[in-house]
C-alpha cells in the first residue's frame, strides 16, 4: 500500500513538472471539464490544428458541409500542418463533437462545425495569451451592468459581491506565490497576466454601483474594495521584484514601455534621479556663443600641405596583394555555405514551404533567409530554386508580421548504381 502511494505520488510529480509555460496555462484552463490528466495536449502547438480546422469552414461554399478530404485541403493551405496530425486530429474532433455531420448517413460523410467548439477555440486562444483575468473583469463590468439596470435584487448583489470577492482574493494569492518562488523567467512570462489597476478601477465602479442601489450592502462592498486594493499591493509587490533582479543584472528590457512612461509622469524627481546616481558624465564644457564659433571660423587658416610623390622604386619595395587572389575559393565557399543552409531547412525533401519557417523567425533572421536563397535561385552553378507568391500574409502574433507564400526546391541529381552492382542485383 505504501509503495502504490508514492508510485501515484511519483507519477502526478512527474506530471506536474512535465507542463509549464503556456502548457500549464493551458491545462489549468481545461482541468474543471478535464476526465484525466492526460486528457489535455501537452503541446499548445496543436491548437492550430484547431484553427486550421475551423477555418477551413471559413472560405466559403459550406451550406452543405466540407468532406473530410476538402477540410484537410483547405486546412493546409491556411497553416503548414502534418497532414498525419491532423488526420489523427480530425478524428478527435468527430468524437468530441467539435465537427458534426451534416447528415446521419454512413455513406454521407460531410461536416459542420459546432459553434461551442468556435467559442471554445476562441476562449483557449485568449486565455494564452491575455490570461484568465480578462475574464474576471468582464464579470465584474456585467455585475455593475446588471446592478444598473435593475436586473439584479439585493440576494442577487450580495451573493455576486461574495462571490466576487473570493475570486480577486484567489488573484491574490497566485501573485503572491509567484512572487515568491517563481523564477525571473516565469515572473516576467507571467506579469502581462496581471493588472492591479484595472481590477481596482472595476471594483470601484461595481462599490459606487452598489452604494447608490444598494447601501444596505456596503459593508459587502467595501469587503470587495479592500480584497481589490490587496491584488493591487501583490501585482506592485510582483513587479517591483521584477525591477530589482533586472537592476542586479542591468537588464532594462523586463521593463515595458508603458511602465516607463508611468515612472516619467507620477515619479517624483527624487526617484528618477536616482536612476542616474552611478552614471559617470562628462565633465562640464565652457560655454561658447555663436559670435565665438564665427570668429573663430574667420580666423581659421588650414595648413595646407602640398602632397609630394613618393620615389620610384617605393613601389618595387613594397610588394602588393592582388585583390583577386582567392576570389573562386572564396565564392565557393559561400556557395557551399549557402547549399548547406537550404538542405537544413529541406531536411532530404525535394520541396518545402517556408511560410511558416518565416513567420517563426525574428525579421533580420528572416531576411537573412530570404536573401540567401535568392542568391542561390540566381546562382547558374546551384540547383535550388525559391518560389514567391504575390499573396500577402499578416500575422501580428508572429515574429515577422507581413511575409508571403514562398517555397524552396532542390533539383538533385539522380541516383545512379554502378555497372556491376546493377549486373549484380539484375534478375536471372
Amino acid at each position: 500500500m505504501v509503495m502504490a502511494v508514492q508510485d501515484d505520488q511519483l507519477d502526478f510529480v512527474g506530471k506536474r513538472q512535465r507542463r509549464s509555460g503556456a502548457a500549464r496555462r493551458l491545462g489549468a484552463m481545461a482541468a474543471p471539464v478535464a476526465s484525466h490528466g492526460g486528457a489535455v495536449v501537452d503541446d499548445p502547438s496543436l491548437l492550430r490544428y484547431a484553427g486550421a480546422v475551423i477555418g477551413a469552414f471559413g472560405q466559403g461554399d459550406i451550406d452543405q458541409g466540407l468532406t473530410r478530404a476538402q477540410i484537410i485541403e483547405r486546412a493546409l493551405r491556411i497553416a503548414d500542418l502534418d497532414r498525419v496530425e491532423l488526420d489523427g486530429r480530425i478524428d478527435t474532433f468527430v468524437e468530441l463533437a467539435m465537427l458534426l455531420p451534416y447528415r446521419d448517413k454512413a455513406h454521407q460523410q460531410r461536416y459542420v462545425v459546432s459553434t461551442d467548439a468556435v467559442a471554445g477555440s476562441l476562449f483557449f486562444r485568449k486565455g494564452l495569451t491575455d490570461g484568465g483575468i480578462e475574464e474576471l473583469l468582464q464579470l465584474l463590468g456585467a455585475t455593475a451592468d446588471a446592478i444598473e439596470d435593475g436586473r439584479h435584487d439585493a440576494g442577487k448583489v450580495a451573493d455576486a459581491l461574495v462571490e466576487q470577492r473570493g475570486y480577486v482574493e484567489l488573484w491574490t494569492a497566485a501573485v503572491n506565490r509567484l512572487t515568491d518562488t517563481a523564477t525571473l523567467s516565469e515572473l516576467v512570462a507571467e506579469r502581462a497576466q496581471h493588472d492591479g489597476d484595472r481590477m481596482l478601477a472595476h471594483v470601484e465602479r461595481v462599490v459606487d454601483v452598489v452604494t447608490k442601489h444598494h447601501p444596505n450592502l456596503r459593508i459587502a462592498a467595501t469587503a470587495l474594495l479592500t480584497a481589490a486594493q490587496s491584488y493591487l499591493l501583490a501585482t506592485q509587490r510582483l513587479l517591483e521584484r521584477i525591477v530589482d533582479e533586472g537592476a542586479s543584472t542591468r537588464d532594462f528590457s523586463l521593463l515595458d514601455p508603458a511602465d516607463y512612461a508611468r515612472l516619467a509622469t507620477t515619479g517624483t524627481v527624487e526617484a528618477l534621479a536616482a536612476v542616474f546616481e552611478s552614471v559617470v558624465w562628462d565633465p562640464p564644457r565652457p560655454q561658447v556663443s555663436p559670435a565665438d564659433v564665427v570668429a573663430a571660423l574667420r580666423a581659421y587658416r588650414p595648413n595646407r600641405r602640398q602632397p609630394r610623390r613618393p620615389p620610384v622604386d617605393s613601389f618595387a619595395r613594397e610588394p602588393t596583394a592582388d585583390p583577386l587572389e582567392g576570389l573562386d575559393e572564396r565564392l565557393d565557399l559561400i556557395r557551399r555555405q549557402r547549399r548547406h543552409a537550404a538542405e537544413l531547412l529541406l531536411q532530404g525533401e525535394a520541396s518545402i514551404e517556408l511560410s511558416a519557417h518565416l513567420r517563426a523567425t525574428p525579421w533580420p533572421a528572416a531576411l537573412r533567409v530570404v536573401v540567401e536563397l535568392a542568391s542561390l535561385d540566381v546562382d547558374e552553378h546551384a540547383a535550388y530554386r525559391l518560389h514567391l507568391a504575390d499573396s500577402l500574409i499578416i500575422d501580428t502574433d508572429a515574429h515577422t508580421t507581413w511575409t508571403s507564400d514562398a517555397r524552396l526546391t532542390v533539383e538533385r541529381p539522380p541516383i545512379t548504381q554502378p555497372a556491376a552492382d546493377a549486373e549484380e542485383r539484375a534478375p536471372r
